[in-house]
């Protein structure tokens, strides 16, 4: 057995329990928190190489695996770590008493990142994104062919999916390929196209790192079966945007070793058939961001229940007293005992030996963490005494966190929108390069892509501004735009022009038809 193959033997077959070979920071201890090898997280790394998509081949690309592989090695040692905080395995549950180790360690994990990471993919992707034609056209066909072709595709559920990366790790990958064995399937019902999100854990996104930061590939690794099983085997698929290409390998992490090309194809689709979605440039997710602040919180609650039950359990201290053991058996079943004074100069007296935590204090302390975690991610916080009964719905709002989540959620609109161009720029592609779809004019431009927050908080009020805002002839889509009741002003203002029109052509009908009926009745009074 050669020297490599013996290496891969002693991997785990889990190719990806990444271990960080690297210490960032020095073993240290927080509270009672062993936090030896704490990472300090700034993000996931943009994986990068110094050439551009021109210069694209089989031996450029198994070059700079090993390159692609390291970097991609510390993203996924990131995203391990980020998902147990997010399913429950957060620092707190490292909690020890090393000074009392026989006393009760009371663990409470609040499971905020959870709470936090689920609220953002409700508040973002509850009511799935909606098209609408950017500009009015005759584009409305062929967009009704789309949205059939995502709902067909099941991209409510997959945008979900991809946002539970995004908000925990700061990034999810997403494929669309031509789909297979379209022959004899009714394109109007069924879309040309196929979108898979990828485990982030098991692809890549590659760019340039010169001015243009183009798109240059995107990978899939996949675990393909061995002739000796002891040895695993792995596959990675690359794709650029002219050419499919086949590697095989066996090991991958920290660093891709024998990496072997095997084929190349062609494909006709002209992108990298690859979308990365995100809401930063830096790639943070909104658990990294927090971590640090709730394992704060974790600890103040936990060891405020270690206090009670520290306070129930208190030493009972005896002056002057002799207590034998069967007498404090009859005191803790009685709940009383019998003091007796022989010395006057030394009374006799119980007492118990208390060390409790000025509780309103520490609560004081945990409301500010819990506050300022909340505000910083945009999440409105799950219970508030921040607003009265005398407030207004705008304080409430405000006071609750809602205007905080909505301007969050606004700037990171920005950013997903982007990640959905990038997806529909490939899937047009498919579709327009398909003989027998029905989408064949349509283009990125001509598509609005509309999220569908609520925006029915205020909506007495903000009616009543539309009205006003009407009744003084500002055009119907800058009021919709001023009073935020719409999130599409564009496609409404229009719905409602024809509305007005249709309303105002029913009025001068029915004038008409009143007007004729007068006339009759004037001439048969004049017979």
């Amino acid at each position: 057995m050669s020297e490599n193959e013996k290496q891969a033997t002693r991997i785990d077959n889990s190719v990806y329990d990444v271990i960080d070979t690297g210490n960032p920071n020095p073993s240290r201890t927080y509270g009672d928190i062993d936090y030896s090898g704490f990472k300090i997280m700034t993000g996931r790394k943009k994986l990068e190489i110094p050439v551009s998509k021109e210069m694209l081949n089989e031996h450029i690309i198994e070059r700079y695996l090993p390159k692609v592989f390291n970097d991609l090695s510390s993203n996924i040692y990131d995203y391990k770590h980020l998902f147990n905080v997010y399913a429950g395995k957060s620092n707190i549950q490292k909690k020890e008493r090393k000074a009392n180790p026989d006393k009760e360690n009371s663990i409470v994990d609040e499971r905020h990142p959870f709470f936090m990471v689920e609220f953002k993919k409700g508040y973002l992707y509850g009511n799935d994104t909606k098209y609408s034609c950017a500009e009015s056209g005759s584009c409305t066909d062929e967009l009704t062919f789309l949205s059939k072709y995502m709902t067909e595709q099941k991209k409510p559920r997959k945008n979900i999916d991809i946002s539970e990366d995004v908000y925990i790790a700061g990034a999810g990958n997403r494929m669309i390929l031509p789909r297979k064995n379209y022959a004899g399937m009714d394109v109007t019902k069924k879309a040309p196209f196929e979108i898979f999100n990828l485990e982030y854990t098991r692809s890549f996104i590659v760019y340039s790192s010169n001015y243009t930061h183009e798109m240059l590939f995107g990978g899939i690794i996949t675990e393909i079966p061995s002739d000796i099983p002891e040895i695993p085997k792995y596959e990675i698929m690359i794709y650029d945007h002219k050419y499919s290409y086949r590697f095989s390998c066996n090991t991958l992490f920290p660093s891709i070793n024998g990496a072997k090309f095997l084929s190349k194809q062609r494909h006709y689709i002209g992108y990298v058939p690859f979308s990365e979605w995100k809401i930063n440039s830096a790639r943070i997710g909104i658990v990294e961001v927090v971590e640090s602040i709730l394992d704060a919180a974790n600890m103040i609650s936990s060891n405020e229940v270690d206090n009670v039950i520290d306070y129930v359990n208190s030493i009972l201290l005896v002056y002057n007293q002799k207590i034998s053991k069967q007498s404090m058996d009859g005191v803790l079943e009685n709940r009383a005992m019998q003091l007796n004074t022989t010395d006057p100069s030394r009374p006799a007296d119980a007492k118990y030996l208390v060390n409790a935590l000025n509780h309103g204090d520490v609560m004081q302390k945990y409301e500010a963490l819990i506050k300022v975690a909340y505000s910083i991610v945009g999440v409105p916080q799950p219970t508030t005494q921040s607003t009265s009964g005398g407030d207004t719905g705008e304080a409430r709002n405000l006071g609750g966190g809602w205007a905080s989540a909505s301007v969050v959620a606004d700037n990171e609109e920005i950013m997903l929108k982007e990640s959905e161009k990038n997806m529909l720029e490939i899937c047009l592609a498919i579709c327009i390069k398909h003989p027998s779809c029905p989408i064949k004019t349509l283009d990125i431009t001509d598509i609005e892509i509309n999220f569908n927050r609520n925006r029915n908080d205020n909506l007495l009020v903000k009616t009543q501004s539309l009205q006003n805002l009407y009744s003084m002839n500002v055009p119907k889509e800058i009021s919709l735009n001023y009073v935020g009741i719409s999130a599409n002003s564009h496609e409404d203002a229009q719905a409602w022009d024809k509305a007005d029109k249709e309303a105002k052509n029913n009025v001068v009908v029915t004038q008409k038809e009143e007007t004729t009926e007068v006339e009759d009745e004037i001439e048969v009074t004049k017979e």
